[in-house]
């Protein structure tokens, strides 16, 4: 994704706005993925300050990923406020500087995309609110089905505590 900044470059001071949308491939994080269903679209501001630019605004997708309880797929929503900075110097020195290098008239925000999905995309999640998950003894999916080995469970260390919750009700 690039960014046009070529009208601003001539004033210090002036500013410009832009809404760039573009589908943006997975990202794998050590056998983790990201997988965006949606383009990643920023809607930014930016004003160039005789040095560099500064770019702020919000990037916002959505990401696919299964649920920590049941394991169905579901896809989330997010939108994370950024503030960046880029500058003419060679790559080597932004990483040194914390900020980004451009050359010429635009911007490449693909690094930059990159990093604050990796920081902020969410990797887990729950389906919803008031998802049951899986069965520990036999596997199925509270949430399409009931099974009878939960019930019946009387060796776990909480069967106590059942005849506790009965006698609580009863008050």
């Amino acid at each position: 994704m690039e960014l046009n900044v070529a009208d601003i470059l001539k004033i210090a001071g002036k500013t410009g706005s832009a809404r760039l949308t573009e589908s943006v491939a997975g990202i794998d994080l050590s056998g983790k993925s990201i997988v965006l269903s949606e383009p990643v679209t920023v809607d930014a501001s930016y004003i160039f300050d005789g040095e560099g630019i500064s770019l702020t605004g919000t990037l916002s997708s959505a990401v696919r990923m299964n649920c920590t309880r049941c394991n169905d797929e579901f896809t989330e929503d997010f939108a994370v406020d950024f503030s960046e900075r880029f500058l003419r110097i060679p790559e080597e020195q932004a990483e040194e500087q914390e900020c980004y290098s451009f050359t010429g008239d635009t911007l490449s925000l693909d690094k930059m995309i990159q990093d604050i999905l990796i920081l902020n995309a969410p990797m887990y999640g729950v389906c919803k609110p008031d998802c049951k998950g899986l069965c520990p003894s036999c596997g199925a999916n509270l949430n399409y089905q009931k099974c009878s080995c939960c019930e019946a469970d009387d060796n776990s260390p909480f069967a106590a505590l059942k005849g506790l919750k009965e006698l609580l009700k009863d008050q």
